[in-house]
């Protein structure tokens, strides 16, 4: 598998190397509006990429983002190449279990695309059809648990791009992914509409550490949180995203503690962050 690594050092930061190494930073090789698809050698752009750089910039460090698919990336992260995955990665017991994560940055949701013209009530509604899923990822986990089930037939796809493309071009007659991707994709290029979604797939995503890595994480939190505080994050997700987030949501709102609530590796504990 192949890994891009591209650096980002404003100048006055590397003017200062040496204090503390650049950040490495996973990211994935093309999840839009978070991860722009990019030509070889071009640095990497898109709402995930902006907000780390702002955070890299508050911690007085530099950045290095290596792009990856997400298999790829854990094993880096777990061999000690990186040093957290940037996200978004939806914070679950499952993945709370192998990974630290940061308090969220952004909320998502499971939701079906459709082609023009389709209308879906329910996931029963899939009965018969195609679906797109991105191959390696939790979407296409469910769409393997589902399948059989709902009698829908599941194709995978390499990159999230070939999953809209498959049901604007009439390869698919529905795509999952998440809300705010699927929201990117039917303002930019049309041919796919959004549908319902999966409650029950509502997740906080963040970034990932490795669970001996607490002080990095509450480190990158602290300046997250001065970001929510100064509404960088807002702004960055209104540029990328063309919304605006609420006061209730994860690009506002300010989380208690470290980490997720109720998952494991939250820390409850008083923070004063540095802003």
């Amino acid at each position: 598998m192949r890994r891009i690594l591209i650096s980002f050092c404003l100048s006055f930061l590397c003017a200062a190397a040496g204090a503390e190494p650049a950040l490495r930073a996973g990211i994935a090789e093309s999840d839009p509006p978070f991860v722009m698809p990019a030509a070889k050698g071009e640095a990497p752009a898109g709402f995930t990429v902006a907000l780390f750089q702002a955070i890299a910039a508050r911690l007085h460090r530099g950045i290095e983002f290596t792009r990856a698919p997400m298999s790829v990336l854990a094993q880096d992260l777990a061999d000690e190449r990186l040093d957290f995955l940037a996200g978004p990665i939806p914070a679950t017991p499952e993945r709370s279990a192998e990974w630290l994560f940061t308090e969220g940055y952004v909320g998502t949701v499971y939701r079906f695309g459709v082609r023009p013209g389709l209308v879906l009530e329910g996931p029963e509604g899939l009965r018969g059809g195609r679906l797109a899923v991105q191959e390696g990822t939790d979407y296409a986990v469910w769409a393997a648990q589902h399948s059989g089930k709902l009698g829908f037939a599941a194709t995978t796809y390499p990159t999230q791009e070939a999953v809209f493309a498959a049901v604007r071009q009439g390869a698919a007659d529905a795509s999952l992914t998440d809300d705010i991707a699927l929201a990117y994709a039917a303002s930019h290029g049309g041919g796919i509409v959004p549908s319902i979604d999966l409650p029950e797939t509502k997740s906080e995503d963040g970034a990932a550490f490795r669970p001996a890595d607490a002080d990095l994480r509450d480190a990158v939190e602290d300046a997250l949180v001065c970001l929510k505080r100064d509404g960088t994050v807002a702004k960055l997700a209104k540029t990328w995203m063309g919304t605006e987030p609420g006061p209730e949501d994860l690009e506002n709102l300010e989380v208690p503690g470290y980490g997720v609530p109720g998952l494991t590796g939250y820390e409850p504990k008083a923070r004063k962050p540095a802003c």
